[in-house]
C-alpha cells in the first residue's frame, strides 16, 4: 500500500548544489533491497536507487560493482560491495527535489529521476507506482495474452494504425466488458497496413473460437474499430479488401451527432475535444481501480504520457501509441455503454472527479 507522508515542515535536504526543498516521502511497502558499502559509507536501498558515478552518469545499485567509484559528498569513493538482502524491508521515495534531481543520502549522491517528475502525466504517480503489470499467460505471434476470453462477456478490439515504416508503432488493444479488464495488446512498427488488420483479423477469430469452445451455444460479442484519420484511411482500406464478413464481430463507429455535417466515415474521428474527454474517462477508470491493466509496457508508456498544452502526449523521444490504442478504446466503450445496461452502469457510476495529475517521480528506497 503506497502512503504520501507530506513535508508539512517544510524541511529541506541537502544536494550537491545547496539545500532544496521537497514535497514529501512516498512509504511504499516492503521491497527486496540491496546493501551498498564503499571504503566509508553504507547505504540500503532498492535495487533501481540511481547512484552518480564519475562524470554524473547514473547506474542502479543492483548494477554497481568494484570496478565503479561513486560520488560521496566530498569526492569520490571506490565500490567495496553490493550485496543483496535477505529480508525485504520498508522503503521510501523522495518526491520531487527541485534542485537538479540530485541529493545526498547517506553522503551519496543519488537521484530520484527514474523518468521526468517534473511533467504532470495522466494517471496520478501514485497510482502509477502500485501499476506493475504482470507477464502474459501466451504469446499468439506477438500479441500478449493476459486472461482467455469467456462466453457472455462483451470484447472490444482497437487498433491505433500506423505506416508500418520503422517509426511509430501500431498498436491493438483488447479489454473485456463489463469488467474493463485488459486481455491482450500488440504493437510493432515495421508491420505494414495490410498485415495490422489480418493481426485484428486472427485476435477476432480467436476471441470468438475461444469462447464457441467453452460454450457452443453462446453468441460471441465482438466489437472492432480503428482511428480513421491520416494513416487510418490505410487501414479502413485494408478492411475493405477483406471483408468486413471475413473479420468476426462488428465493425464499430462513432455515431453521427445531431448538427454534423461532415460526410460519414468508419472508425473513430480524433479531435482534441475527443482525445481529453477519452483522457478524462480513462484517468477516472485507471485511478479508481476500474480498469484492470496488465501491460507493463502500457505502463511504461503512462510512465511517460505527460501533459502538453491542454492534452496529454508522449514526452519528446518516448512512444505513446498503446496509450492511444487505450484511449480509442475507452471511447469504443462509451459508445458501447449508450445501448448496453450492464456497461453503463459501470460505465456512469464514478466515484470521484478529474483531479489534476500529480509529478511524477522514481522508484526510489532510502
Amino acid at each position: 500500500m503506497v502512503e504520501f507522508l507530506k513535508n508539512n515542515k517544510n524541511l529541506q535536504i541537502k544536494t550537491d548544489s545547496g539545500w532544496s526543498t521537497f514535497d514529501g516521502l512516498i512509504k511504499k511497502g516492503k521491497q527486496t533491497t540491496f546493501t551498498v558499502r564503499t571504503k566509508s559509507k553504507i547505504i540500503k536501498t532498492t535495487a533501481d536507487h540511481l547512484f552518480f558515478t564519475e562524470g554524473l552518469v547514473r547506474l542502479q545499485a543492483s548494477k554497481l560493482n568494484k570496478d565503479h567509484k561513486i560520488i560521496i559528498n566530498h569526492g569520490l569513493e571506490q565500490v567495496v560491495s553490493v550485496e543483496k538482502n535477505n529480508e525485504k524491508e520498508f522503503v521510501y521515495d523522495i518526491l520531487k527535489v527541485e534542485k537538479g534531481n540530485r541529493f545526498f543520502a547517506n553522503d551519496m549522491l543519488v537521484s530520484n529521476c527514474e523518468f521526468l517528475i517534473y511533467d504532470e502525466t495522466l494517471i496520478s504517480s501514485i497510482r502509477l507506482i502500485e501499476m506493475e503489470g504482470k507477464d502474459p499467460i501466451w504469446n499468439q505471434g506477438q500479441v500478449r495474452w493476459y486472461h482467455k476470453p469467456r462466453p457472455k462477456y462483451t470484447y472490444m478490439v482497437a487498433l491505433d494504425p500506423s505506416l508500418g515504416s520503422g517509426g511509430d508503432y501500431s498498436a491493438i488493444q483488447v479489454f473485456e466488458l463489463p469488467t474493463f479488464k485488459q486481455m491482450a495488446e500488440w504493437h510493432h512498427n515495421t508491420t505494414p497496413a495490410n498485415q495490422q488488420i489480418r493481426i485484428l483479423q486472427s485476435i477476432t477469430k480467436y476471441i470468438y473460437d475461444t469462447m464457441k469452445e467453452q460454450d457452443s451455444q453462446a453468441t460471441p460479442s465482438i466489437f472492432y474499430s480503428m482511428e480513421n484519420n491520416t494513416l487510418g484511411e490505410a487501414a479502413l482500406n485494408r478492411v475493405m479488401d477483406i471483408g468486413e464478413e471475413n473479420i468476426m464481430g462488428s465493425f464499430l463507429s462513432e455515431p453521427i451527432r445531431k448538427g454534423h455535417r461532415r460526410k460519414f466515415r468508419r472508425g473513430f474521428n480524433t479531435t482534441a475535444k475527443h482525445k481529453i474527454d477519452a483522457c478524462t474517462k480513462f484517468k477516472e477508470l485507471v485511478e479508481n481501480n476500474k480498469m484492470e491493466i496488465n501491460s507493463k509496457a502500457l505502463i511504461s508508456e503512462l510512465k511517460n504520457f505527460v501533459a502538453s498544452g491542454v492534452s496529454f502526449k508522449g514526452k519528446p523521444g518516448e512512444h505513446d501509441d498503446l496509450v492511444s490504442a487505450a484511449l480509442l478504446m475507452t471511447r469504443m466503450m462509451k459508445v458501447l455503454a449508450d445501448f448496453d445496461p450492464k456497461i453503463f452502469e459501470q460505465w456512469t457510476n464514478r466515484t470521484s472527479e478529474w483531479t489534476a495529475p500529480m509529478p511524477i517521480f522514481a522508484n526510489l528506497g532510502i
